[in-house]
């Protein structure tokens, strides 16, 4: 086996989660904080949209939506400049901080508008309009603008492969359930007057936690995030060691240290040593008691402020997070499975959007819409989404890393219509469970082929059809020197 580890961060983070057993008081002051955080985030979203909207027309045409507004209008709620009212946190080389209170520094750069500082300093306006804002703790509020410019960021921006997220939405009531304190320490971590181990949170105060697992020594709390869930509230901590080195293991793949492995609907997953395991359908098991609870909420939905109906739902969205705890709890226990005898683990690099993506609409010579197969491959969709394999390789990563191992992804096209011994094609439909070569003469399960064929192939780095080239033309090399040492 050849290791090799390569360096990805110079420090080492890692995210431990902890249960909170707040007061009803503090549920009540969070629901608030939450609550008020959502509307923030809209209207400072609407804000970068009012912008973008009024700053961008067509190269070929003039919309017949949108006015074209003068530049008066555009900047009339933005300040040109802003003062900076205390020192800058960075420093240079000789400890002094590169910016000072008092420097004056431009809102608006060759026309384009610093979004995020201007929104920042208009959260002091923000205090002044809506007393009830100071309430809430300033790093929490200066986290929504740092959100908003996240999102809008990911939607104009493209990304390394030049793609860029679709244009942010507007947060509902139940799409907004965290907020983030970015500056705790492990001194916010104490014990309250009945030696309990308490979050110090400000305008909190102290909220019971259940510290199932300490801090590990050198490591240091940088941030926490609250979160509302079906069951309570969370606190997911964010701990770091800069003397850490993060490190991610490159192994050599060979024949003895890697195992391929072929995921799908009939086995979940089928190892190329004949290892198979059974897709667990946590959701289809669920699916009659979850029907029976939809069925009595929608009695209930002609008053959906009742009691009766926040019982219901309450439950409906506990049975959900069950079904998901379920799940990730049985592929964590998998993936560590897994890995038990092996270094490398080569997965296909499912594009899992197709997949689960609609048929296209079928028209007849009337021009009337027919049959498309969309009700079978709906049940078909839904099987794929409690299998969660997107899920499941993401564990699967990060156990490999946390044990020192590999993953590799390899490319799905062709896997499961060759022969893994001989790359021979052998056209399959998904009702063939058995695949048969007329070449080599190799019969064995399907899924057993594909998963052989997937270790060959991120062995040897190499798709189906550059291996295919690539033996045809050693072939024909071979050929070709023994015909001139026979002619010799």
């Amino acid at each position: 086996m050849t290791l090799v580890l390569m360096l990805v961060e110079v420090k080492m983070q890692l995210t431990f989660k902890y249960k909170l057993k707040p007061h009803k008081p503090q549920c009540k002051i969070m629901d608030q904080t939450i609550e008020l955080c959502r509307r923030q985030y809209n209207f400072r979203l609407g804000q970068r949209f009012d912008w973008y909207d009024s700053t961008r027309t067509s190269i070929n045409a003039c919309p017949l939506n949108v006015s074209i507004l003068s530049i008066d209008v555009i900047y009339q709620n933005i300040p040109e400049f802003r003062v900076q009212t205390r020192d800058g946190r960075k420093l240079d080389e000789h400890g002094v901080p590169i910016t000072k209170k008092g420097d004056v520094h431009p809102n608006i750069v060759e026309g384009y508008v610093d979004w995020l500082t201007t929104q920042l300093a208009d959260l002091k306006q923000t205090k002044q309009l809506f007393p009830e804002y100071k309430e809430i703790h300033s790093q929490v509020l200066q986290d929504v603008v740092n959100r908003v410019e996240s999102a809008f960021s990911r939607f104009t921006k493209p990304d390394k492969n030049g793609k860029t997220s679709g244009r942010p939405r507007f947060k509902g009531k139940h799409y907004y359930n965290s907020i983030t304190y970015t500056q705790l320490t492990n001194a916010h971590i104490v014990k309250d007057e009945k030696g309990r181990i308490c979050l110090d949170l400000a305008k909190i105060g102290l909220v019971p936690m259940v510290f199932h697992r300490s801090i590990p020594d050198g490591f240091k709390v940088k941030t926490g995030t609250i979160i509302r869930e079906a069951d309570g509230y969370y606190v997911s901590l964010v701990i770091e060691d800069k003397r850490v080195p993060q490190v991610e293991a490159e192994i050599l793949p060979t024949e003895e240290n890697t195992k391929g492995i072929d995921l799908g609907l009939y086995h979940y997953v089928f190892c190329s040593d004949g290892t198979e395991y059974d897709v667990p359908q946590f959701l289809r098991k669920s699916a009659i008691q979850l029907a029976k609870l939809q069925q009595r909420l929608d009695q209930h939905k002609s008053d959906k402020t009742s009691k009766s109906y926040r019982i219901l739902r309450n439950k409906i969205a506990k049975l959900h997070q069950h079904i998901a705890r379920q799940r990730l709890d049985w592929q964590f226990k998998l993936a560590y499975k897994l890995l038990e005898n092996c270094d490398v683990i080569a997965v296909e690099d499912l594009k899992l959007k197709n997949l689960i993506r609609r048929n296209k609409a079928k028209i007849d010579q009337d021009g009337k819409f027919t049959e498309n197969g969309q009700s079978a491959k709906s049940g078909l969709n839904k099987s794929f989404l409690d299998a969660a394999f997107g899920q499941f390789v993401q564990v699967l990563k990060f156990v490999a890393w946390k044990l020192g191992k590999r993953v590799i992804e390899v490319n799905p096209s062709g896997t499961s219509q060759h022969c893994w011994n001989c790359l021979n094609r052998v056209s399959k439909t998904l009702n063939d469970r058995w695949h048969d070569c007329d070449n080599c003469g190799e019969s064995l399960n399907r899924d057993e082929n594909s998963a052989k064929l997937i270790k060959r192939l991120a062995i040897v780095g190499m798709d189906v059809a550059s291996l295919k080239k690539a033996i045809t033309k050693a072939s024909a090399f071979v050929i070709e020197e023994a015909s001139v040492l026979c002619v010799a």
